[in-house]
């Protein structure tokens, strides 16, 4: 979707007063990025009402962009009359400056319910509450709760403060709700103009009436709840104890899974928790060689951490030279960076005796060892008891614990003063809750991605509070700001662990959940990070594993699977996401998305029955470097199928468009040359206004290139053909592939995405034999297309062409559509009713015959598939026009 800047819009229309943006991510319609673009003039309040209390250090800044200004105006004289109005009040300190805003927004809430939504249609929703750094840490330094949650916020995003001090934050809400469920905070750049694009949403705060949520909600008792300062407290302890009890005890027989774990299975080596508490000293054990150390306990908890790039030279690593005395003697504590240490004190709050370290249980200088280990990721981070996940720190130097404002973890109480006394609760909303997770370093890393799924339960310490994640249905997360867990509709912008959102014992009614959740994991692993990108296979291993165990019926070949072929090989790279070197070694196929480094968007699989398969694969060749492994690393891979195939070319648009041929639909003048075998150009389609066809490279962008390539040119290998609906064209979707360099025969890989649409299909599907001429050309093709216009226009487009075909009596005249020669001849304008009837008729019945054939494709094999729809074609066209020939060639 394109979005028009918002002077653009207000251009158009001069009453509009805001617009609000819902991102794709969003899951309720409540959700959304609100942008304040036009708030309404100066303020001028109802006689009837008190007008909103007094002032930022003077008078109340109100957004007032109808002026000119590029900020929220002041609210005017009638806002100084405000003193005799009652306050809100509040359980926890507020600056002047927030104060006054949140008094402002009771004052909304006033009018609105006590005179109605027309009265408050003249009333701002939007004012100024902090004019750069300065006040907002002033705020801070002072404990005002607001700036404090705003603090918070704007360190998880990792702003600088010099961004902050150039900006203006603005405190607004949603004025088309009876009333407003968040507070939404933006920050706007000063030089700027005041628009869309210079109106960034830095957080939302959640409204929880108190009449629905009592305290018991954030942990709270009659005697109050206190919060403390370190999240190495006594008190953190004690809630991530909580969690884990609870989620052993089952109580609501939602943990299965949580609780699912082989008692018998331990990794390779194991640190002595217990041992570093007593003696200050780490000792590494191996099972193996020390059973009676594991008689009585056998738990153990992982950590994840980021190495970064000091850990890549300083973490103290195990080696060969050293795995004896770390085997005997054990490291000193002291010389542990901060986050091992802090592992081991979480490891002892939960009484645990062994922890697992990959830098201190894996030798990082044998190949050997480390290609053992790797693979057994999956049964190291599925039966441990839990994971650490030190969220907030870049390499092992800044440890685990944070200090805090515990303001920062605490809800706002809120009382607005009107005749009920209307209390409500303030909290970060389900987004800057998980932002924390989210937004952080640790998050950003491959192999972290595979041990946040797989572990069981995952105590995530962030950058100002605990927060539990496990694998129940439902609560599976808790944190110090909501311990017993809230009521959010999602949780972790809607991508939890994948065991949350599929419900593995229903597999054996249907999988197509399970293959979604497949497709989020691919999306989110494809954006993660590798120090050695050749780890990417290995790295997904495990959770490829996890998922053979509920399709065993499929298999899992370099990131896909055998079943979903061959919609699922249709995945796009995104932005200048490119293939892998693989000069060092082998990583993954040309047609597996593991092959690319960068983001990609998976296949989306249409189980509807109107898309279907146009090929043949004969065979799927993978060779995994450890045969006893076959998801992990690979030595070889290739795909050999029958396919239609067309030499095409591809002249991508760079140039810059303006707004207003965006607004149209297009803008983008992208051209597809199709071309006949011997190399020459058959017809060339314009992407403007039309989308006729769309596309994606996944090939090496050039360092020194602006834009990208100027050209494309390869073959197009038909994968799928979606058949036409009552609103949808006939889609043809496939691979661009390019022959490779070496002697193998019809040796191809994939260098990107195609989908041509609508009428443009046929010119993919034959080729003209004989061409008299351009005149000539175009007249032939003019009457295929007209022939087969109901193979691939949508049933409403055709509907909409029917008054018109009804008064010509050209060439329409194929079964699918309607025969001629039981249609009067005349072209008079006097054309009777009956014979128009008839000829819309004989027209309505060859769209359902279109579709009883469309119906009946599943039933074909695939070569035959592409023209089943077409029908008979007259002599006249046969002579003119060549089918593509089926051929066989392999993907490596």
């Amino acid at each position: 979707m394109n979005l028009l800047d918002s002077d653009d819009i207000l251009q158009l229309n001069n009453k509009l007063s805001s617009f609000v943006l819902i991102s794709a991510n969003r899951v309720d319609d409540e959700d959304v990025d609100i942008f304040i673009v036009k708030p309404p003039g100066p303020a001028t309040f109802p006689v009837a009402a008190d007008p909103p209390l007094a002032t930022h250090r003077g008078n109340i800044n109100i957004s007032s962009a109808a002026c000119g200004d590029e900020t929220p105006g002041r609210g005017q004289d009638a806002a100084q009359s405000t003193q005799a109005r009652e306050h809100i009040d509040c359980m926890t300190r507020l600056c002047d400056t927030c104060h006054h805003s949140l008094n402002y927004f009771g004052y909304y809430l006033h009018v609105l319910k006590s005179q109605g939504k027309e009265a408050v249609e003249s009333l701002p929703t939007a004012c100024l509450l902090h004019t750069g750094a300065n006040t907002l840490q002033d705020g801070e330094d002072g404990r005002c709760h607001l700036c404090v949650l705003l603090m918070a916020n704007l360190r998880i995003k990792r702003l600088a403060m010099e961004s902050i001090d150039q900006s203006n934050i603005e405190m607004c809400w949603q004025s088309d709700k009876p009333a407003p469920t968040r507070l939404h905070f933006a920050l706007t750049h000063r030089e700027h103009p005041r628009s869309a694009k210079n109106y960034w949403n830095i957080l939302k705060l959640q409204i929880w009436p108190s009449s629905e949520f009592n305290k018991a909600l954030f942990g709270m008792t009659d005697g109050g709840m206190e919060r403390h300062p370190s999240t190495e407290s006594t008190q953190a302890r004690d809630n991530a104890l909580q969690w884990l009890n609870r989620c052993q005890a089952n109580e609501d027989g939602k943990h299965n899974q949580c609780n699912s774990a082989s008692a018998d299975w331990l990794p390779t080596r194991l640190l002595d928790v217990t041992s570093a508490i007593e003696t200050s000293i780490l000792k590494l054990v191996a099972p193996l060689d020390n059973p009676e150390a594991f008689v009585s306990e056998r738990r153990y908890i992982t950590l994840s951490h980021c190495w970064g790039k000091w850990g890549a030279s300083q973490l103290p690593v195990l080696i060969m030279d050293n795995m004896s005395e770390r085997l005997q003697d054990g490291v000193p504590m002291s010389l542990l960076p901060k986050t091992f240490a802090d592992a081991v004190k979480v490891a002892h709050w939960f009484k645990v005796q062994w922890l697992w370290i990959d830098s201190l249980c894996i030798l990082q200088d044998s190949q050997g060892d480390w290609q053992r280990e790797s693979i057994m990721m999956y049964d190291v981070y599925k039966n441990a008891l839990l994971n650490i996940s030190a969220d907030d720190s870049p390499d092992g130097r800044f440890g685990c614990f944070r200090d805090r404002d515990p303001l920062a973890v605490l809800p706002m109480n809120v009382q607005f003063p009107d005749e009920e006394g209307w209390k409500c609760w303030l909290t970060p909303d389900t987004h800057a809750v998980f932002e924390s997770i989210t937004q952080s370093p640790l998050a950003k890393r491959g192999w972290v991605f595979q041990e946040r799924q797989l572990s069981r339960r995952v105590l995530h310490f962030t950058s100002h509070e605990l927060i539990w994640e496990c694998c129940a249905e439902a609560p599976y997360f808790a944190s110090e700001t909501f311990p017993g867990g809230p009521p959010f509709k999602s949780a972790f912008d809607g991508k939890p662990k994948f065991q949350t959102k599929t419900d593995f014992n229903a597999i054996e009614k249907s999988s197509l959940e399970v293959y979604k959740a497949w497709a989020t994991i691919c999306k989110e692993y494809s954006s993660k990070t590798f120090s050695h990108i050749h780890d990417k296979l290995v790295a997904l291993s495990g959770l490829a594993q996890e998922f053979e165990a509920v399709l065993p019926e499929d298999t899992y070949l370099a990131g896909l699977w055998r079943s979903n072929l061959p919609q699922s090989l249709l995945w796009q790279s995104s932005g200048r996401s490119s293939p892998v070197q693989t000069t060092e070694r082998y990583l993954a196929p040309s047609w597996s998305w593991l092959s690319i480094d960068g983001p990609v968007l998976p296949s989306y699989l249409n189980y509807s029955g109107s898309t279907h398969s146009l090929v043949n694969i004969v065979d799927v060749m993978t060779t995994p470097l450890f045969s006893s492994k076959p998801t992990a690393s690979l030595k070889d891979a290739s795909m050999t199928m029958q396919c239609f195939m067309r030499p095409v070319e591809i002249r991508p648009d760079y140039e810059k468009k303006p707004w207003y041929m965006l607004a149209m639909g297009g803008g983008k003048a992208h051209k597809l040359v199709i071309k006949d075998e011997d190399g020459t150009e058959s017809f060339c389609v314009d992407n403007f206004p039309s989308d006729n066809f769309e596309f994606s490279f996944d090939i090496e962008w050039d360092e020194n290139m602006e834009s990208g390539p100027e050209s494309v040119a390869g073959y197009f290998a038909l994968l799928t053909m979606s058949t036409p609906t009552e609103n949808d064209a006939l889609c043809i979707r496939g691979l661009l592939v390019e022959p490779v360099s070496d002697d193998r025969e019809a040796t191809y890989k994939r260098m990107g995405l195609l989908s041509v649409y609508g009428p443009h299909c046929q010119r993919i599907k034959y080729k003209m034999l004989h061409n008299g001429g351009p005149d000539e050309g175009e007249q032939g093709w003019d009457r295929l297309l007209k022939r087969l216009r109901a193979t691939h226009q949508s049933f409403e487009k055709l509907k909409g062409d029917k008054e018109e075909d009804s008064l010509d009596n050209g060439d329409v005249s194929s079964d699918a559509v309607v025969n001629d020669d039981e249609i009067s001849t005349t072209t008079d304008e006097g054309l009777s009713r009956q014979l128009r009837g008839l000829h819309l008729a004989k027209m309505e019945d060859g769209f359902a015959k279109i579709g009883v054939q469309t119906a009946d494709l599943g039933s074909l094999e695939a070569p035959e598939r592409l023209y089943a729809l077409d029908g008979a074609v007259d002599t006249e066209l046969e002579s003119s026009f060549e089918r593509l020939a089926f051929r066989m060639i392999t993907l490596i």
